[in-house]
């Protein structure tokens, strides 16, 4: 019913501004992992590499490039999860913001490195990761730097990019907003929450960006509670391809 699905906002959300104070960084970045672990983002970003990393010879080593890292939390979940499968997992793990990178390097595993800078400025060159993962990220932007950060994505993979994101829905819209304060999270947490999820997606909506990003033959899932993963190609150049 389009009355559960309410139309893509687009206003910033607190922690999109770059004169946060450190300690409301932290504890934001902190009830997000919370979610990770509890409402199944983490479980819905290892679904989402699970495929390649299955494919991957067993003692091998898979380069990740993780985009808006955060706290860091699922980039050490995925060197946790290459290990449970016989598989070595290297995150460079990537945010912009000074608090968040530096929360993530003082919390990484070994196995992650952590890096501040800019999703639009990376100096990489293509085909430097195995797979590029970003997760609650691509709904920070309007549709045209979102399709640009997919390219981006797209460039800099070997084999392909996994996209973690919010599936846009009055129910979820109404929990999060409820459980927030009732489970007494930060007041960032509580204000950027509920808005993250009326910046979320559709399906349709992350197949147009896919498209406009160069690759129409991304796919798209729905995950338990209103999650969407989007998986797409790499763009090699056509004498390896």
């Amino acid at each position: 019913m389009t009355f559960l699905v309410p139309p893509r906002r687009h206003e910033p959300e607190w922690l999109d501004r770059t004169d946060n104070a450190t300690p409301d960084v932290e504890g934001a970045l902190k009830d997000i992992a919370w979610v990770n672990r509890r409402l199944g983002g983490a479980r819905a970003l290892l679904r989402g590499i699970d495929p390649f990393l299955q494919s991957a010879p067993r003692g091998s080593v898979c380069e990740i490039l993780d985009i808006g890292t955060g706290g860091g939390d699922l980039a050490a979940a995925m060197v946790e999860h290459g290990r449970s499968r016989g598989l070595r997992v290297d995150v460079t793990a990537v945010d912009r913001d000074p608090a968040a990178a530096a929360l993530a390097a003082r919390e990484a595993p070994r196995g992650v490195r952590v890096l501040q800078a800019d999703a639009f400025s990376l100096s990489f060159p293509g085909q430097s990761f195995d797979l590029v993962t970003a997760s609650l990220f691509l709904h920070h932007f309007r549709p045209a730097e979102a399709a640009a950060l997919l390219s981006i994505f797209r460039r800099l993979a070997r084999r392909g990019v996994v996209i973690n994101e919010l599936r846009r829905h009055r129910i979820p819209w109404v929990f999060i907003a409820v459980a927030g304060r009732v489970t007494r999270r930060s007041p960032m947490f509580v204000h950027d929450a509920a808005l993250s999820v009326l910046r979320g997606f559709t399906e349709s909506e992350l197949l147009a960006l896919a498209a406009d990003a160069g690759a129409p033959e991304a796919r798209v899932r729905r995950l338990w509670p209103y999650r969407l993963l989007l998986t797409l190609p790499p763009d090699l150049p056509e004498a390896t391809a």
